[in-house]
């Protein structure tokens, strides 16, 4: 790296500072406060400390840096242009100070040192890690494991030979581990190295100050929070709200890569693939005009992932415009008799993307159709296949998502309460019952619950599991749990719709030892519908789920104890207790169930008794293994001896006039996986001839019943020939067998 004399540096941040009407106008008025020189001290030690370590950040991310000392001012520059000229006039000393200040320092937590990001690497200094180096990694490294996609894809890649585009992946982890925890980094840096030192005359801003640069990380509601009339002198005020939304609209105008949308990244690897280097060309776009009434860009792009990735910068500056709209509209102070007017900046609505669009040939031609079309789901047709007879085969397998729903809740739960030290019990019930000539199902339990994050971004998205997500291998980490949850697929709530289109939802969130969300009721009506969200009653975390069945449900002619024995079935050994109630019936099913009864129990109706087969039932639990099961085995024996085919009769048979004698015989024969009926017999047609013919049937064939975690798996490792598929195991034994199996049951927490 080229050496470069930080004095250089300094003469240029007050060079290109000149340039800027803000710090200009700041000057002008430091010329009559006492503080005056003070102030542009200050100024000029800030802005230069912050380019400088902005500079000196280790290029080690190549197309990934985030940030440069050119952002800063490009920050500052915006500033500038989406304030009127009037209101900057008007501002306070104080305010225009922390504009300049709040422009340079908001992210500079992306200036990650080289110390840092040694140890995110492992890349040990020394011989040895230091404390804070361990704690450092440990601390990527869990961000890191959070993302199991993403090492996923990193290993397949390395494994391929493509070790550049793996390094591209884990250089993207970083940049979204940086991007992640900015905002409290830059609050660390201010605090450990600006303590104290944002001062105006004898008010120190320091903390202010802080809080402003993190505040562009946060919702931008939140700045209503913020004093409107922080005091700094006689009659000089500081309305923070207002230089948090500028802060907040300048810096997401720079179209800066920290919020780069997924879009980007996802052409990194294929065919067509976009180079980073191509979208940083667009960073600046080619020619835009930003004022407080317009703001319109003008981008010629090479690439459909170009403008979709602009369009999605323009999605978020849409939202921040109606935000800071609202913020700005909501200012107001008893502090001030008069609170000043030219705080209540109103900005336009939305971007102006007219001038947006694809670059044009020679020939007057655009590159290529810009279409925002990507794959989209039918919410109908995904229950018809997915939840229909195509996929999932009975309607009741609703009640088996529930629980297992409800089991991996009570898991995680678990989890959490042991590594607070804390006993904890799971709960479950599962209840039938009828109500105004209405059968209604109700799975309750007091798992981890729900909040309206867990609701708006996994519950309520088809095929985005909460336990496939970051948020839970995050949480997985900090609990050091262990266990595979069974809830994975993020499809198993539309089940419900099979057998009900009502669904009333009670949950209330776990998220500390002595902390929970607010308790909330969804009523859902229709897998088109509407969430109908309101305030709830539950006290304790947990959810309760209530279903309005149909008509035709699968429950509606069953009798109580046939209803036990479904959800014993369904959840063949549970992990814990669950409590099921037929109307007024109640029965505890608990993991008793499955060690105590025999495996009959499970069995089909193939496996009737038949003579000369013996049925031998074999346990084959280990449990340090996980594994919990029993196995009958059908062996022919006659005699007290074991026989591969045993002639059951045959007699020879004479037909009137015919000189030839027939066999007439039955016999049972065992095969792979199977028992067999064979049997010769003669039929007489219409014109007296004789015919022979052979039939065979199955007496007993091979099944198997798997569960994880208790609940039922729809598997079976012994499918006919015919129905065998790529990649799908099937076990060929030369008898029948059933297996009953439960997998890391005791192995879940």
């Amino acid at each position: 790296m080229v050496s470069i004399p930080t004095d250089d540096w300094r003469e240029e941040t007050q060079a290109r500072l000149s340039n800027n009407n803000i710090f200009n106008i700041l000057k002008r008025k430091s010329e009559y406060d006492p503080s005056g020189q003070q102030v542009l001290s200050l100024i000029d030690d800030a802005t230069f400390y912050a380019y400088q370590r902005t500079k000196l950040v280790l290029r080690h991310m190549e197309e990934f840096t985030l940030h440069d000392g050119d952002h800063l001012f490009r920050v500052l520059k915006l500033m500038e242009r989406i304030i009127p000229e009037n209101t900057l006039e008007k501002l306070s000393i104080p305010e225009l100070m922390l504009l300049i200040l709040t422009s340079f320092f908001h992210d500079i937590g992306m200036a990650a040192s080289e110390q840092e990001i040694r140890a995110w690497q492992e890349n040990w200094i020394g011989d040895k890690p230091t404390e804070w180096e361990l704690s450092e990694h440990a601390k990527f490294k869990r961000f890191s494991d959070a993302r199991p996609d993403k090492q996923a894809e990193i290993k397949k890649l390395r494994e391929s030979g493509l070790h550049n585009k793996a390094s591209i992946i884990e250089k993207y982890l970083i940049s979204e581990y940086i991007r992640i925890t900015h905002a409290d980094r830059s609050r660390t840096i201010i605090a450990e190295e600006w303590d104290g030192k944002i001062k105006y005359r004898d008010t120190d801003l320091t903390n202010e100050f802080a809080i402003l640069c993190f505040s562009h990380n946060d919702e931008a509601l939140s700045l209503l929070e913020l004093d409107r009339s922080f005091l700094c002198g006689p009659d000089i005020f500081a309305c923070l709200p207002f230089i948090g939304v500028v802060l907040r609209l300048s810096d997401i105008l720079d179209f800066d890569a920290k919020r780069t949308p997924t879009v980007l990244f996802s052409h990194l690897g294929v065919r067509n693939s976009v180079s980073l280097k191509e979208w940083m060309k667009h960073r600046s776009v080619d020619a835009w005009n930003i004022s407080a009434n317009n703001i319109i860009f003008q981008a010629r792009c090479e690439h459909p992932a170009i403008e979709a990735t602009i369009h999605r910068f323009c999605d978020f500056i849409d939202k921040e415009l109606i935000s800071c709209n609202s913020v700005l509209a909501n200012l107001s102070d008893q502090s001030r008799v008069n609170f000043p007017e030219h705080y209540y900046i109103k900005f336009p609505p939305k971007v102006d993307r007219s001038k947006i669009g694809a670059k044009i040939d020679l020939y007057g031609k655009p590159v290529y159709k810009y279409r925002d079309t990507q794959f989209t789901l039918s919410k109908t047709q995904v229950i018809e296949l997915l939840m229909g007879t195509k996929l999932y085969g009975n309607p009741e397998v609703a009640l088996r998502e529930l629980l297992q729903n409800s089991i991996d809740a009570c898991l995680v739960r678990q989890a959490l309460e042991k590594s607070w030290g804390n006993q904890f019990e799971p709960i479950i019930s599962v209840e039938f019952k009828t109500e105004s000539n209405e059968n209604i199902l109700i799975v309750t339990d007091n798992g981890i619950g729900m909040d309206q994050y867990i609701i708006d971004n996994y519950y309520s998205k088809v095929g985005s599991s909460f336990y496939k997500s970051a948020d839970f291998y995050d949480l997985r980490s900090q609990a050091g749990m262990s266990f595979t949850p069974t809830s994975r697929f993020g499809i198993g709530v539309l089940s419900c719709f099979m057998i009900s289109d009502t669904l009333k939802i009670d949950t209330r969130r776990l998220y500390d030892l002595h902390d929970s969300s607010e308790p909330i009721q969804v009523i859902v009506e229709g897998h088109e519908s509407i969430f109908w969200i309101q305030s709830g009653k539950r006290k304790q975390p947990g959810t309760t789920t209530e279903l309005v069945l149909h008509k035709d449900n699968p429950w509606k002619h069953l009798n109580k104890q046939k209803f036990f024995d479904f959800v014993f079935q369904t959840i063949p050994n549970p992990p814990f207790p669950i409590q099921i109630k037929f109307e007024n019936e109640k029965q505890i099913h608990t993991s008793d169930s499955f060690l105590n009864t025999s495996s009959r129990f499970y069995k089909d109706f193939n496996w009737s008794d038949y003579n000369y087969v013996k049925k031998f039932e074999l346990n084959i639990s280990d449990l340090e293994l996980g594994i919990d099961g029993k196995v009958i085995i059908g062996v022919l024996e006659q005699y007290k001896m074991p026989l591969e085919t045993i002639a059951i009769s045959s007699r020879e048979v004479y037909i009137s006039g015919i000189s030839e004698s027939f066999t007439l015989s039955t016999s049972i024969t065992t095969s792979t996986n199977a028992i067999s009926k064979s049997t010769e017999s003669i039929e007489i047609d219409e014109d007296e001839n004789v015919n022979t013919s052979s039939g065979s049937s199955r007496i007993i064939e091979s099944k198997s019943k798997f569960s994880l975690h208790g609940i039922e798996i729809p598997m079976n490792l012994f499918p006919a020939a015919w129905s065998n598929r790529n990649q799908m195991t099937r076990l060929e034994w030369p008898f029948p067998s059933f297996l009953v199996v439960d997998i890391e049951y005791f192995g879940a927490i």
